[in-house]
């Protein structure tokens, strides 16, 4: 289990992560005002000022760029709840140990990955 020295460290790099992710979610989502854990993807605007209405191709692009759109929310949203889940158990006895087996997780791994609820072997 990780001493308070490494608890520290572990912690300012959990809310630097938290920072970043809720960044880059806001470059193209907005919180959802009944749920601040959730993130909405705002739909691409790509018809030019004045357009009445979008032909295919240029339909067909913006609703593939929403659904990417989508899949990156919802990669970013998972992780951010794996950062907050880690920020809100690193004080207690919980934090650094697998879910799975209840051993210590590596210091390695947490470095690696501070959010990490499983050891290695339980990780696969």
């Amino acid at each position: 289990m990780p001493n308070k020295t490494e608890i520290s460290e572990l912690c300012e790099a959990l809310e630097r992560e938290k920072e970043r992710l809720e960044k880059s979610l806001s470059s193209f989502a907005k919180r959802d005002p009944k749920d601040a854990s959730n993130w909405n993807a705002r739909y691409p605007e790509m018809s030019d000022e004045g357009a009445d209405r979008l032909d295919a191709d240029e339909n067909a692009d913006e609703v593939e760029e929403y659904d990417t759109l989508l899949e990156t929310e919802e990669t970013l949203e998972t992780r951010l709840r794996d950062v907050n889940r880690a920020l809100e158990n690193i004080g207690g006895s919980s934090y650094g140990a697998c879910e799975s087996c209840g051993s210590a997780i590596s210091m390695e791994r947490l470095r690696a990955n501070p959010a990490a609820r499983f050891c290695i072997e339980h990780a696969k």
